[in-house]
Parts: structure tokens; C-alpha cells; sequence
């Protein structure tokens, strides 16, 4: 489980083959910190460490990953956002993820003020009963709020520290990005047995 509060880093390598790809990033800040078999998020993909060596981590992707996020896309040098599980002891600074991407949306706009940046995004229409006003979303891994939702189409502001610290700054529209709605929507939605 992860809070959406990322850092940046960068893919070093993709190598791809018939059973999906494994994926190596540098990141020296998870370093110490992560060993075999830990849980990292990669642009809010969960992803399980499987090497460890000199200045990058290693991943494998499956089939079934490529498919659903923005992981098939990566090359050399994508900037990405990076998390480590929730630790009991941190602070929830942001909204309980799950690193399990639901879709894919798309950036329709990018509005770049002095003080925020207005993102507006597209997401697939079977997606819009997740998505409230003020709610959390998490974009590329990143916890976010919903300044406004409007039949597929949804609203968020960046502000610069979210930015600066994360690959959000480098959207443009037609970027697809990884989307995860909050686990609590989905599962009022099971409890009340609301129909597809």
C-alpha cells in the first residue's frame, strides 16, 4: 500500500520480450532502502524488485501490466515517479493506493499559471462513477485531489512543489498517463451491489 507522495527518477533500460519486459531504473535514493522481493510503485504501478545492482533496480513487467498501463511506453531515460510501500509509523500525507492501475487517461490540457498548473485529463467513461469532486485520484502515482469532474473529463491542480518533485511537470496533451481510483469508491460500490 502507498500514500501517492512520489519522487522522480528515470528508466535506465527496457528490455522487452514474449512474456513482457523487465525494467531497469536508476534510483540511488530507494537503494538502501529496498531489497529482492520488496514492493516499489512505478508511475503508481506496483512492481516487485528483482535485481539490485551498482546504481539501479530491476523489475519485471508482465504481459498483463503492458496491457493496462503506461509501462508499455517506457525507453531509456522516461522520467517516472517512485514510492515505497506505506510503513506503519509514516504519515498518511496523501490517500490510501494500492499501486493496482485501474486505466489509462489521457491529458487533453495543460494551463500553466504562475502559481499551479491546471491539468485536465480524459478518462474512460466506465471510470467516471469513481471519480468525485474533491475526491483523490492518483495520476501516475501521484495522490491528487478533483478540482472538477464533468462527463469524462476531470480537472486537478499542480501545484510547484508537486512539479518540481514529480514527472507530472512534463505532460502534454495526448500523454497518456496511469489511473487509480480510490479503493474506497470501488468497494462502496461492491457493498451496495451497484450494477455495471
Amino acid at each position: 500500500m502507498f500514500t501517492g507522495i512520489v519522487e522522480r527518477s528515470q528508466i535506465k533500460e527496457v528490455i522487452k520480450n514474449e512474456e513482457g519486459a523487465e525494467l531497469k531504473i536508476y534510483s540511488v535514493a530507494l537503494l538502501a532502502a529496498v531489497k529482492i522481493g520488496d514492493s516499489v510503485a512505478v508511475d503508481g504501478t506496483c512492481l516487485t524488485v528483482n535485481a539490485i545492482e551498482g546504481d539501479w533496480i530491476g523489475f519485471f513487467a508482465s504481459n498483463e501490466t503492458l496491457s493496462k498501463t503506461i509501462v508499455s511506453s517506457y525507453q531509456a531515460n522516461t522520467s517516472i515517479n517512485v514510492e515505497l510501500p506505506l510503513k506503519p509509523t509514516d504519515f498518511l500525507g496523501g490517500h490510501y493506493v494500492l499501486g493496482h492501475v485501474d486505466t489509462i487517461g489521457t491529458v487533453t490540457s495543460v494551463e500553466k499559471g504562475e502559481k499551479s498548473w491546471i491539468l485536465r485529463l480524459e478518462v474512460p467513461q466506465q471510470f467516471d462513477k469513481y471519480i468525485v469532486y474533491k475526491g483523490s485520484i492518483a495520476i501516475n502515482g501521484v495522490s491528487l485531489t478533483v478540482n472538477q469532474v464533468n462527463d469524462g473529463k476531470i480537472e486537478l491542480c499542480i501545484i510547484p512543489v508537486t512539479l518540481s518533485k514529480t514527472n507530472l511537470g512534463e505532460l502534454i496533451p495526448g500523454k497518456e498517463v496511469n489511473l487509480e481510483f480510490d479503493i474506497l469508491a470501488k468497494y462502496t460500490e461492491k457493498l451496495l451491489g451497484v450494477k455495471n
